[in-house]
């Protein structure tokens, strides 16, 4: 017959069998032991684990479980579960904890492991409660017991390492015990690798607790951890490393003495070691840096702290590892390892900046200069990346040369040179180009090379384009922050901007957020500029044109927007937007007029039919005194838009065109509106039939062409023809009535004739008559097939 012991044994080796019917029963029945009887449930546990014949997989699943039910950290459930232990018999608790203590010196590695997980659990909870008093006289005997196996040791120095995760209220003396047998423990030469090992990762958590105050304490852990980042083994080094960055948050004011010994050892791991070794490294040094900065901080804010405390003798050795952290940059193009390396290095340079500021500037240029010219785009590339990690910490001054060879790898051959280019131009405006900066960066002649390159740059593959588009972020970010008007240069990065946004790819995850946060920037800016006063002359330029700049981008990025998913942020935006618009048709200047009228029309065409909730807004500013030829069109596009929706305000809208001609300069555009507006509503158009051909008879006027030694004259039959043709066309395709189109088409072949006769007449009238009757054919065609279907019914 099983023994109790046995059938565990079969429940565990069933909860991990690929057949879902077996496992499911064999979990249902561990979950009914553990709920009939807790406590004789985590004993079994407790003796499988410690059982050297249970298959291996059996005793890591008891160990996991057991884990689980006594974990006393984080949550409510496992606050349940420190209760349910605390409740157990003192006597089931003994024999769990003897079995685990045992556990720590079986042969196998995963028992091993999982009773120092369990073991540090307890802790937690048995130390607190004051119940585990001798865990740690248990664990340091098994350190000095002159004939525990290797395999003992380092199971009880992990045991030790989680122990000494959290603060368990342990007095000195014990801190100071076990201090010591780690640090005996690091001993390569008395050691075996795995026991040393142990004992480093015990090391970084018993660290916490330990008293450096005491010089000796103090000298004794330096070299330990040195020593052991001598070490030929990876992890060892990478664990003492580890100790180091473990000490600088609350200590590093204790590495002064050490330091040219940790640079040496850095500097060689980085040259050449291990990925992890390498990193760890470059982790110390960051935490250095980051120290330094936080305590400069401090200072600031309270004088308490020491004007000291930033450690002067820091910036010696970082200037030593300054050329060490740039050789790794050249080596990005390799495996996951060096891109790792070289994403670390970058950070850390960044930090280095930002602690010995201009001292970090010569270096850096050593290096740029070095390897900016190279054949090897690989060097030319790392030079790049340089420039943009030393921004932060040295002052403008220093940093000016960055920006002619920036502006010259913009242009450079290879692609990704150029990418990390226009990245690093990114950074600049993101953290130099500012009018809150007492002296600026660029000069309005720099400023304006940068954006011509930008631009070009626009038009690169996605690679380049898309940190175009986060540069051009950062760039108008800053804008909003310029004076009302702007300056040249202004002038010339909102032209940038423009075509930058009008070449992106809006499908590219980063462009499409650069947009969409530009949008909301620019409508600011644009309001910015309408409110603003303008006094002189020249103030008075300088905003209509920075009205026509941001109409034009805001123009473009409506476009790229409604074409795309990103739709609805046009939709939320439109009202605002459309009322901005409509301020600018208002002002003096045509050309600011014409782009916002322009920016209406592709707003329409973004947001729908749905702009028919916004005709309200728009009428307001529907008037002859505002109409241009460019005004005209759009007011064609809209009602291609919105169709029979705009019907409710067709009467007025026809009206508005109807008083317009009596504006010379603009009946040609009118009488061509005429023909979109028929076009758009089709057999709604005939209720302004007759009164639209009478106008087209009445533009019919020799008068407007007869006089060919007036070239005005000419100029102005022309398009007024083209616009009469125009009318007839859109009203011929329009119009569903065959009976009314035949009278049109026979007012159209009377013009015809007339415009047939005319010798003098330009070649464009005679190009818009042949387009015309070349769309006559089919429209007829149409009526021929709608008059048959009547007869035959």
């Amino acid at each position: 017959m099983d023994t109790d012991k046995d059938i565990l044994t079969k429940l565990l080796l069933d909860a991990q069998d690929q057949d879902d019917s077996i496992r499911s029963v064999a979990e249902g029945k561990l979950k009914q032991r553990q709920e009939h009887d807790f406590p004789d449930f985590l004993l079994s546990l407790s003796a499988e684990l410690l059982k050297d014949a249970s298959p291996p997989d059996c005793r890591r699943l008891a160990g996991i479980i057991l884990k689980n039910s006594v974990e006393g950290k984080y949550s409510e459930h496992n606050n349940r579960n420190i209760k349910r232990w605390i409740n157990l018999d003192e006597l089931i608790k003994s024999k769990i904890k003897e079995s685990l203590l045992i556990t720590l010196g079986s042969s196998a590695a995963e028992a091993r492991h999982a009773s120092s997980q369990i073991i540090g659990k307890l802790a937690y909870i048995e130390i607190l409660s004051r119940d585990w008093q001798d865990l740690i006289d248990i664990l340091l005997g098994n350190m000095a017991h002159q004939g525990a196996s290797p395999p003992l040791k380092q199971a009880t120095l992990e045991t030790l390492e989680y122990v000494f995760e959290e603060f368990l209220g342990l007095k000195q003396d014990a801190i100071d015990g076990v201090l010591d047998a780690v640090i005996r423990a690091m001993n390569r030469a008395e050691q075996s690798s795995e026991v040393c090992l142990a004992a480093v990762k015990a090391l970084h958590n018993v660290l916490k607790f330990a008293n450096f105050a005491n010089e000796d304490c103090r000298k004794r852990i330096m070299t330990a951890i040195c020593n052991a980042a001598k070490s030929d083994e990876a992890a060892i080094k990478e664990g003492a490393f580890g100790c180091l960055t473990a000490i600088v948050p609350e200590y590093y004011m204790v590495l002064e003495p050490y330091m040219e010994t940790i640079l040496s050892l850095t500097t060689e791991a980085l040259k050449g070691g291990a990925e992890k070794v390498a990193l760890q490294c470059i982790e110390f040094w960051s935490t250095i840096c980051e120290q330094v900065i936080k305590l400069r901080e401090q200072k600031k804010h309270f004088a308490h702290v020491s004007s000291t405390a930033d450690c002067r003798f820091i910036e010696k050795p970082l200037c030593s590892l300054v050329p060490v952290l740039l050789g790794t940059l050249l080596n990005q193009e390799g495996d996951v390892d060096a891109l790792n390396i070289f994403t670390s290095a970058t950070t850390c340079l960044g930090l280095v900046a930002r602690t010995i500021g201009n001292a970090i500037v010569p270096l850096a240029m050593q290096f740029v200069e070095g390897n900016i010219q190279m054949a090897e785009s690989r060097s030319r590339k790392a030079a790049t990346y340089a420039l943009g990690v030393i921004l932060e910490g040295p002052s403008i001054d220093k940093l000016a040369p960055v920006v002619g060879l920036l502006v010259d790898r913009m242009e450079d051959p290879n692609i990704e040179v150029r990418g990390a280019a226009v990245c690093t131009l990114g950074r600049v405006f993101e953290l130099l180009h500012s009018p809150a900066l007492a002296k600026r960066f660029f000069t309005d002649e720099d400023f304006r090379r940068i954006m011509a390159v930008l631009s070009k740059s626009g038009k690169d593959v996605p690679e380049v384009s898309k940190e175009v588009c986060r540069a051009i972020y950062f760039l108008a970010r800053e804008l909003d922050k310029k004076t009302p008007f702007g300056t040249r240069a202004s002038a010339s990065a909102y032209e940038a901007l423009t075509e930058v946004v009008r070449v992106s790819n809006i499908h590219d995850y980063k462009a499409s957020i650069a947009i969409r946060v530009l949008m909301p920037r620019i409508m600011r800016r644009l309001n910015t500029a309408l409110d603003a006063e303008a006094i002189t002359s020249s103030d008075k330029g300088n905003k209509y044109n920075l009205q026509a700049l941001l109409c034009d981008l805001l123009l473009v990025i409506i476009q790229k927007l409604g074409g795309s998913r990103e739709v609805d942020m046009v939709k939320e935006y439109a009202q605002f937007v459309l009322v901005l618009f409509c301020r600018v048709l208002t002002c003096d200047c045509y050309t600011a007029r014409d782009k916002a009228a322009l920016a209406i029309g592709a707003l329409a065409r973004a947001v729908g039919p749905k702009f028919v909730d916004l005709m309200s807004i728009f009428l307001q500013y529907y008037n002859v005194n505002l109409f241009s030829p460019i005004y005209l069109e759009v007011i064609g596009n809209i009602f291609h838009v919105l169709g029979d929706e705009i019907l409710p305000y067709c009467d007025y809208m026809m009206y508005v065109l109807f008083e317009g001609l009596s504006e010379r300069a603009l009946k040609p555009q009118i009488l061509a509106c005429f023909g979109e507006i028929a076009l758009a509503i089709g057999k709604n158009f005939e209720e302004y039939l007759q009164d639209v051909i009478q106008k087209l008879r009445e533009a019919d006027n020799p008068r407007y062409y007869d006089n060919i030694f007036d070239e005005d004259k000419v100029d102005y039959g022309s398009q007024l023809r083209q616009g009469i043709f125009k009318a007839y066309s859109g009203i011929l395709r329009g119009i569903k009535d065959p009976k009314s189109g035949l009278k049109v088409a026979a007012d159209l072949v009377e013009f015809i004739e007339g415009v047939c006769k005319d010798e003098n007449r330009g070649a464009s009238v005679t190009y818009t008559a042949v387009d015309v009757l070349s769309e006559f054919g089919s429209t007829v065609e149409s009526w021929t097939q709608g008059l048959i279907s009547e007869v035959m019914k």
